[in-house]
């Protein structure tokens, strides 16, 4: 993740990331603990997602918790960011990775589609940060981070995707940084936005296979990816369709999106927010 001579540290604090038990938030998750940060991770629904930050506590010997919660909910984010206070210690930062994706043609689309989509894409990324805005606040801690898990679908229209609702919620949540960055500069809070294109898919159930020591975090179950969220493809299509858009010619593994997220957690990126971090191959170029 790092080279020598140069380190990531995040001993001492506690980091939350929502959706942190599969694909990127399960690689930011554990990227993380590997600069020493202790791990909340957040999850919906996922029977397995305790027993994977256990794994990544044996792994990375941190402390770690997984938390179910609805990150839609405002009143449950801000009873977690105080239970993640009492479990781990002092929150340093916030990953809002959690997102959904529904895929049909715009025709077919209903409000309660926009709603599925809205709630947790955006409404659920704000009340995560205004959690951890507002805990800061009250402990006059100056130096928080926030870290919102976009999509390349955010800057553009995805030729063959059927996903009219998703694009835009993604680009509400990069615009929400930018004007989050702007207001709460005065509390010491960074706000970015990193934009995964393609991610090839790691899910916890394979990782609770591993090894605990295995490093080579980079086998995928199958072809996911913020562009295809939903859509009924084969890997054969998938793989044929990155080829044929991807200026690097393959998908991106979840570790190579976790790293730009934990440097932007870090002291390393203390002068910057309000940025978009396009991490998606080039494949936005054209």
């Amino acid at each position: 993740m790092v080279g020598t001579g140069w380190n990531i540290d995040l001993s001492g604090k506690a980091i939350i990331v929502t959706g942190g038990n599969r694909g990127i938030g399960l690689a930011i998750s554990r990227q993380v603990a590997q600069a020493g940060g202790h791990v909340a991770v957040v999850y919906h629904s996922s029977e397995e997602a305790p027993e994977v930050a256990e794994k990544i506590a044996e792994e990375f010997n941190v402390k770690t918790k997984a938390y179910k919660v609805d990150t839609s909910d405002a009143k449950a984010m801000h009873e977690l960011v105080h239970s993640v206070y009492a479990d781990l210690g002092p929150v340093g930062g916030l990953v809002a990775n959690a997102g959904v994706g529904v895929s049909k043609p715009a025709l077919e689309m209903t409000h309660d589609d926009f709603l599925q989509q809205f709630d947790t894409n955006f409404w659920g990324v704000f009340a995560a940060s205004q959690a951890c805005a507002a805990l800061w606040k009250e402990h006059g801690y100056q130096n928080g981070r926030i870290v919102f898990v976009s999509s390349m679908s955010a800057k553009i229209a995805n030729k063959g995707a059927t996903q009219c609702f998703y694009n835009p919620s993604k680009a509400a949540v990069s615009m929400l940084a930018k004007v989050l960055a702007m207001e709460w500069s005065e509390l010491g809070i960074s706000v970015n936005t990193v934009c995964p294109g393609y991610v090839e898919y790691v899910g916890q159930s394979r990782y609770l296979k591993m090894d605990p020591f295995d490093t080579d975090f980079h086998p995928a179950l199958s072809f996911s990816t913020d562009m295809t969220a939903g859509m009924k493809k084969d890997q054969s299509a998938l793989e044929a369709k990155m080829k044929d858009q991807v200026p690097l010619g393959r998908m991106s593994q979840p570790d190579e999106q976790a790293g730009m997220v934990v440097f932007l957690l870090s002291d390393a990126a203390s002068y910057i927010t309000g940025s978009d971090h396009l991490i998606d191959g080039g494949c936005t170029l054209w």
